[in-house]
């Protein structure tokens, strides 16, 4: 009897031990339990209708491209939740041509682009990014710096001719001017997004993105 209190004391303070060894769990921002080894799993929600700022790291054109093309960029600004960057600025992003319209006789060319996904840290997020359209010749257009068709041709040729920057503005002006006149009696012009371009996108699904 005796030696079966001792066994029984002996296993109340072995199992005693071993409960205050047990890592404490505590729980993250979103419910996940995590160690106190340092892991974490906190996660940052970048709602619906945030804006993405990125800068267009390939070349497009209405006149090549084709829906489902892939395109590449990075962000050109942070986007910020709760005073912390959830995408920090230089981040890469990826999308596709969702829409295209080539020139044709009058008609103006188009340009649609979704964004597919982003990269923070060492991991990728998909997320569901829209911009408006870009159609060739409207003020969207202009304010992008978009150029095509003749406007293209008649910088080349200036260019050619002068052997100057002058004679390329000079030869982008007649060229853009010709294109003006000229595109409901032709195949009309392209809209070409040069690499660099800015754009916004914006979401139409939050993005939970791990800290």
């Amino acid at each position: 009897m005796r030696h079966a209190v001792i066994l029984s004391s002996f296993m109340l303070v072995a199992g005693a031990a071993f409960m205050s060894c047990k890592p404490e769990q505590t729980t993250s921002q979103n419910g996940t339990r995590s160690a106190n080894s340092g892991s974490s799993d906190v996660r940052m929600t970048l709602p619906t209708g945030s804006s993405i700022d990125i800068t267009l790291g390939t070349a497009l054109t209405s006149e090549t491209a084709h829906v489902g093309n892939a395109w590449s960029g990075s962000t050109r600004s942070a986007s910020v939740v709760d005073g912390r960057n959830v995408i920090p600025a230089g981040s890469s992003v990826r999308g596709t041509i969702s829409g295209v319209t080539p020139a044709k006789k009058g008609d103006r060319a188009m340009l649609d682009l979704a964004m597919t996904s982003f990269t923070v840290g060492d991991r990728d997020y998909p997320v569901h990014g829209t911009m408006e359209s870009v159609i060739a010749g409207s003020t969207r257009a202009r304010n992008l710096g978009v150029i095509g068709g003749a406007a293209v041709a008649g910088a080349v040729i200036g260019h050619q001719f002068s052997h100057s920057d002058k004679g390329t503005l000079v030869g982008g002006l007649i060229g853009a001017g010709a294109a003006t006149g000229v595109v409901s009696q032709t195949d009309g012009y392209q809209v070409v997004l040069k690499q660099g371009t800015p754009l916004t996108f914006t979401t139409s699904v939050a993005v939970a993105v791990r800290m």
